[in-house]
């Protein structure tokens, strides 16, 4: 069985792995390492929650092109008291942390859920999940399709590790999860619709493809409150069908 021990080995070990093999062209350039946020919470969560997002940034030069990183999403994140210290990614880490709390709080819909500006409490949600970018070199603050792409073709060899040894029940895409299906066995039209997400329940573990979390509602149509909830609940009908199956 697996120990926390064991857990923050695997996860010094992908560490390491992104900084020896991710590297920049561009001067004062270099990953930012990401993963799972805070060991023991995650490690004792009811369920594993993965994120994959497609790409962090960090600093622009008089140019607007991105440089920086040689930090941790876990170091910035694992600190932070209230979502008022976070000072730029608001629009992602707001419907992470209600999607992620509801799921791990007997899947609480958003009309039922506190304000995280009220609730402080509540960031301990995005604290007890693993979140991985396809792409760890700082990147734009909007992604390019074909620059995601082609950064998961050089790096999935650590991509995959990250799953295999984070080993989460659920895994969500933020319009990333198409990258991952030949090398995860899977294939669209196993797909099952939700409303605004695609799932696919596969052994033990749901895989969903879900709008990035900043999507905009005036372009998707999906508000913030139904893109949480078509996440929360697609997470319950795995969780309802395990439960079921193991009676």
């Amino acid at each position: 069985m697996t120990t926390i021990a064991d857990l923050k080995n695997k996860v010094d070990e992908i560490n390491k792995l992104v900084n020896e093999k991710i590297v920049s062209d561009l001067e004062d350039t270099y990953p930012i390492t990401d993963g799972i946020i805070d060991i023991e919470k995650y490690f004792n969560a009811k369920y594993k929650v993965l994120w994959i997002l497609k790409e962090p940034y960090d600093e622009f030069d008089d140019e607007g092109k991105p440089f920086g990183g040689g930090w941790g999403l876990d170091e910035a994140i694992r600190p932070k008291q209230s979502i008022h210290e976070f000072t730029g990614g608001r629009p992602t880490f707001k419907p992470m942390i209600y999607t992620s709390w509801g799921i791990l709080n007997d899947f609480c819909l958003w009309d039922d859920m506190d304000n995280v500006e009220r609730d402080p409490t509540m960031l301990d949600a995005l604290k007890s999940i693993a979140y991985i970018n396809v792409k760890k070199l700082p990147g734009y603050t909007t992604s390019h399709r074909t620059v995601i792409e082609y950064a998961y073709q050089q790096h999935k060899e650590i991509l995959l590790k990250q799953i295999e040894y984070y080993n989460p029940d659920i895994i969500i895409g933020g319009s990333t999860l198409y990258n991952f299906y030949q090398d995860l066995g899977i294939s669209r039209e196993q797909l099952q619709r939700n409303d605004s997400v695609n799932y696919i329940i596969k052994g033990d573990k749901i895989f969903i493809e879900a709008y990035h979390p900043a999507q905009r509602s005036g372009t998707t149509g999906v508000s913030q409150e139904k893109y949480c909830n078509d996440i929360i609940n697609s997470v319950k009908i795995w969780a309802t069908n395990k439960t079921e199956n193991a009676v």
